[in-house]
Formats: structure tokens, sequence, C-alpha cells
């Protein structure tokens, strides 16, 4: 085998491994809402933080920080989780399919 084909397959066989492994990490991780999601809609009350409002939403077999991230990205919030009173936000619910 060529120097460079040998290259070529090493290069092949590590982003084969790269991708097949960021899907595993996609779906290991994705577990709390990895079933379809119902949203309900909620408005934001004074005192309200994206912390609290999951501990509302979630049970005991969830990881509150999943719930959190989950919040956070359906509604677009930034890394500071900004939220005022009176705003809507769309809450994870799991199907219970």
């Amino acid at each position: 085998m060529k120097k460079s084909q040998f290259i070529l397959v090493a290069v092949s066989v590590i982003f084969v491994l790269f991708i097949w492994n960021s899907f595993s990490f996609v779906s290991a991780n994705g577990d709390v809402y990895s079933k379809p999601i119902n949203y309900t809609s909620i408005y934001v009350k004074s005192g309200d933080s994206v912390w609290s409002i999951a501990a509302a939403y979630s049970t005991p077999k969830d990881d509150i920080r999943d719930v959190v991230s989950a919040i956070i990205k359906i509604n677009g919030l930034n890394k500071n989780v900004q939220i005022t009173p009176g705003q809507e936000l769309k809450i994870p619910v799991k199907s219970q399919i």
C-alpha cells in the first residue's frame, strides 16, 4: 500500500468514527426528550426563572438540567437566559407514546 493510500484510508476511518461518535453522543444525551415532544405554552410570572419553570414541568425521573437546556433551545434564549414577566415560553412535555 502506498503512503498516500494509507493516509487516505486512515483519514477516512477517522472521519467515519467521528461521525459515528457524534450520532451516538446525540442519542445518548438526548434521552430525556428523545421521544416525540409536545409543547405547552406558559407566560412568565414575576419571580420565575428558567430553572423554577423547568422544576415545575419535570418529573423525578428527569434531569432538571436537561429540561432547562431544552427550554433554552426551544425558545432561542441566550446563554444569560433573561426572561421577563409576560413573556411566552414553550415548555417541552414528553409524549406518553
